[in-house]
């Protein structure tokens, strides 16, 4: 299930935990297990958050987008080479 899991991740281009388990037919809970499994075991990185430093220093009264933003950062996860070469001997085999 972890491979796979990998492999919808990777293939997404939003990702949603409730989309995930979904598309895999598991539970939303098993899913986010998985994930935190994968950061773990170092085949997921998080990358930096869509928020530059200068949101954080700015009052959102400020800021230009302030109308716009959720205000909430969005985190980005990327496959790791550790993870890449785990989907590509998957993706071999079956």
């Amino acid at each position: 299930m972890l491979k796979q899991l990998l492999l919808e991740i990777d293939r997404a281009d939003y990702l949603s935990m409730s989309a995930l388990a979904a598309r895999l037919g598991q539970p939303i809970g098993l899913v986010e297990e998985g994930f935190a499994a994968l950061v773990r075991m170092g085949y997921l990185a998080e990358q930096a958050s869509l928020t530059g430093p200068s949101c954080q220093d700015l009052p959102c009264g400020r800021c230009p987008y302030a109308s716009m933003c959720q205000k909430d950062p969005l985190t980005m996860w990327s496959v790791t080479a550790k993870g890449r070469r785990i989907l590509e001997s998957y993706c071999a085999a079956g």
